[in-house]
């Protein structure tokens, strides 16, 4: 076979489909760094002023809305994986090796 006969019969190549930026922890690194350094330092600059406080309260409510989510999440996936199981769950012998 010749190269212009593969190119014909392998398949296209796709794109692998992005993700939501809100999904991206690299995203949410950023956001958190902008928070908590550049944002107090350039905000009195345009008038906002930013108090570590008012970081500090930020912060703490991100992290109360990511455990909430978190358990919400926890919970529908453990009532999904139950409903959607076929086969009872059974006890296996288990080895540790050292």
């Amino acid at each position: 076979m010749n190269d212009a006969q593969n190119e014909e019969t392998s398949p296209p190549v796709e794109a692998p489909a992005g993700k939501w930026w809100g999904e991206s922890i690299t995203m949410w690194g950023v956001i958190v760094t902008t928070l908590s350094t550049v944002l107090p330092v350039i905000g009195p600059l345009v008038g906002l002023d930013i108090s570590a406080e008012v970081v500090r309260q930020i912060g703490a409510q991100a992290t109360a809305v990511i455990q909430a989510v978190g358990a919400l999440a926890g919970t529908l996936l453990t009532i999904y994986g139950r409903s959607r199981a076929a086969l009872p769950l059974v006890r296996r012998e288990m080895r540790v090796r050292l």
